[in-house]
């Protein structure tokens, strides 16, 4: 699921990915619609996110077109967690038994294609500004292992990146005067952990490459007006970011 305009007609750096957009499956793959419901197929509310953002930059957004339980886009190859036989206690059917040979076709088939499309986009941009904002769109589960998640907001990116720290405090500041949201940053995750915006970081110099995750919290997935009041408001931080703009 590709959409947008292409970034080599970008007036902007910046640009959007949503790995977990979609709870799809192939013709070929099945799974009983409670689990394709649940957190572990996808990211509920993540898709409408990216693409407010997207259309207010007039950017492009490349996003995953089939569920995680696929092979995960947000993962390296090679990571346990890539092809998952078992998710947050739930087994995955499809999963169990595949030799290398099947696996090598489900990255073949799913996971290169869109690997590369990313990094396409990101070599185009740096050509094209010197320089490019991948902002990568996730949301998280409101609670873990019983555990609540406090914030609403991550700004998921790598302290020791480029601009990448400057750019979250820019945007926090923003949405923090802006809204009455609880941002944090790095939370719910590590913004280092394996991960597609990780692999980025290696391909690319400092000053070439500024990586965002936002990480939304799934409790707004089922309020269309929270999820676009969020949207507006990242995008104007993103907008206004000193960090950013230059």
């Amino acid at each position: 699921m590709w959409e947008g305009k292409g970034c080599g007609n970008s007036p902007n750096r910046f640009w959007l990915t949503c790995e977990h957009a979609s709870n799809a499956l192939p013709a070929e793959l099945q799974l009983p619609d409670d689990l394709l419901a649940r957190h572990i197929a996808w990211d509920p509310g993540a898709l409408p996110i990216a693409s407010t953002i997207a259309r207010r930059f007039d950017a492009e957004l490349i996003a995953g077109e089939y569920s995680r339980l696929v092979v995960d886009l947000n993962r390296t190859v090679g990571n346990r967690m890539l092809i998952r036989q078992v998710s947050d206690g739930h087994r995955i059917p499809f999963n169990y038994g595949l030799g290398d040979t099947q696996v090598q076709d489900r990255v073949n088939r799913y996971y290169r294609p869109y690997r590369d499309r990313v990094i396409e986009a990101a070599d185009v941009l740096i050509e094209a500004h010197g320089r490019c904002v991948h902002v990568c769109v996730h949301t998280f589960t409101p609670a873990l292992a019983g555990n609540v998640r406090g914030n609403d907001i991550g700004l998921l990116h790598d302290p020791a990146w480029g601009i990448e720290r400057r750019a979250c405090a820019d945007l926090r500041d923003h949405l923090d005067e802006a809204t009455e949201y609880t941002t944090w940053f790095n939370r719910p995750y590590s913004g280092t952990a394996d991960g597609i915006l990780p692999a980025m970081r290696r391909r690319y110099e400092p000053d070439q490459f500024v990586g965002i995750e936002l990480e939304i919290n799934q409790k707004y997935a089922d309020a269309p007006e929270v999820l676009s009041e969020i949207s507006e408001a990242i995008a104007d931080g993103l907008q206004r970011a000193p960090s950013l703009t230059g």
